[in-house]
């Protein structure tokens, strides 16, 4: 069977190439395919402990059975309802709108700024990139998730791709609840995990 791998961030400088078709026996696993991926790309050992793989736009384990024109991605680690917004964008993000519905209590609205030091170094900006079809799915999750554990009426989410400068606004996440203390629950957790889960990398732009 043949398979297609796609390799994100950093791992696309391990291999020199952004994908890649591969032959499998009938019945290969997750596991028979990055023993051949190191075979033909040793470097990728490397980052072997860290690799996050997944088939289609779900995470995967290495013992997961591949199929014949499966896609399969291999990215470092992450960072992570019909009236939810969620937006992926090369564009400035702008400000929230503050009209709500007559049920809402109490809106969170967190802003994620790109400041000047990353790992310790001074930085003029941060680029972030992303497997956009996963994130999106990711996204969608981590909302269904958080409105699970929460009575939230809407979630807002806008996340920036590319260049952005110090000072600059990369994450809006806005929540909307009846009462104040279901919001502040639910936006903390939907930032925590979405670093998690959701296949968005930066890398800091040197000064």
């Amino acid at each position: 069977m043949k398979v297609t791998v796609q390799f994100f961030s950093f791992l696309r400088q391990l291999t020199g190439q952004p994908e890649l078709p591969v032959e499998l026996p009938a019945q290969a696993t997750v596991a028979d395919l990055l023993a051949e991926l190191y075979r033909r790309h040793p470097r990728l050992r490397e980052a072997e402990k860290t690799t996050l793989i997944a088939i289609g736009v779900e995470f995967a384990k290495r013992d997961d059975r591949l199929k014949d024109g499966d896609v399969v991605s291999l990215m470092p680690p992450l960072q992570g309802g019909v009236d939810d917004e969620l937006l992926i964008t090369d564009r400035p993000i702008d400000g929230a709108e503050a009209v709500v519905a007559g049920d809402v209590g109490g809106v969170v609205v967190f802003w994620g700024f790109v400041r000047d030091r990353e790992d310790g170094q001074p930085i003029t900006a941060l680029e972030y990139t992303t497997y956009r079809e996963m994130a999106a799915h990711q996204f969608q999750k981590l909302i269904e998730e958080t409105k699970r554990r929460w009575p939230v009426k809407r979630i807002r989410v806008i996340h920036r791709l590319g260049v952005i400068k110090v000072g600059e606004a990369s994450l809006l996440v806005r929540v909307e609840a009846t009462h104040r203390g279901e919001a502040f629950a639910a936006a903390q957790f939907f930032v925590d995990e979405l670093k998690q889960k959701v296949p968005i990398w930066k890398r800091g732009v040197p000064a």
